[in-house]
């Protein structure tokens, strides 16, 4: 009877320690719904496009990847992620002079979108990528998206809060490179309604040219004395390679009527 305890026991010791490195029954081993990147899907001011039957007019929130007026970076969003359990993202960068990707951050899954504002190149297309991790560790990747900025246009007039008379007034601005001709003129009234935004070519070909300008336009109702508006140039270059625009926004300015 001892030696048959005995081998029950030595048996029973094996059955352990063979299994003492399997995951236990709960473990996670799922990886997270693929997270999916929003490409460049147009700019503020475009024609609307059509989403699931109906027109969207784009803007700044909802145009996928782009640049961004408070500085030379670009904005990089992504669709709701699908999972609870998520941990983190790791944010992917490369380009074409760099092509081997980079980690260039780690930002919390509650996030829906990264601001790169590394010193990024103009003309230069930079792509990203994410990693999605969950609690347990599981992870999965996302397809790349693409954007390249253009020099920011450097706005004249009218300076920022700046008081104006409306009649005969033109919105001036320095193009932020000689090779840009492509711009639209944007502003917004009080309300933050958009209420111009006409696409402007720029192409002289004299020596000293004057700046690209456009007229203020005769509004119904006429702006009171007091209203504020704001404004801000975006510039475009189309890159036949790519089949996309490069793209820059300015910095925003406001002004008052007088």
């Amino acid at each position: 009877m001892k030696s048959i305890s005995f081998i029950i026991a030595l048996l029973l010791l094996i059955f352990v320690f063979s299994c003492s490195g399997d995951d236990p029954i709960d473990t996670d081993t799922v990886a997270p719904v693929a997270p999916t990147l929003i490409p460049h899907l147009g700019d503020t001011g475009d024609d609307p496009i059509i989403v699931d039957g109906h027109n969207v007019f784009l803007n700044d929130d909802i145009n996928g990847i782009d640049a961004v007026s408070e500085g030379n970076w670009i904005k990089v969003p992504w669709d709701p992620f699908v999972d609870s359990d998520l941990s983190h993202v790791k944010v992917y960068r490369f380009s074409q002079s760099n092509p081997e990707p980079v980690l260039v951050n780690t930002i919390p899954a509650a996030e829906d979108y990264y601001l790169d504002q590394s010193s990024l190149v103009e003309r230069e297309w930079y792509s990203y990528f994410i990693e999605l991790y969950d609690a347990a560790g599981n992870f999965s990747v996302s397809d790349p998206v693409s954007y390249a900025l253009l020099a920011k246009s450097n706005l004249v007039y009218p300076g920022n809060g700046e008081a104006v008379n409306p009649s005969g007034m033109n919105l001036i601005w320095n193009r932020g490179d000689s090779d840009t001709s492509r711009f639209r003129v944007l502003v917004w009234d009080d309300t933050d309604r958009l209420i111009y935004s006409p696409l402007y070519f720029y192409a002289p070909t004299q020596e000293n040219p004057p700046p690209p300008q456009v007229p203020f336009p005769n509004l119904t109702p006429a702006p009171v004395s007091g209203q504020v508006f704001r404004w801000r140039v975006d510039a475009f270059d189309w890159d036949e390679e790519m089949g996309m625009y490069m793209g820059s926004e300015s910095t925003e300015r406001s002004f008052v009527i007088q």
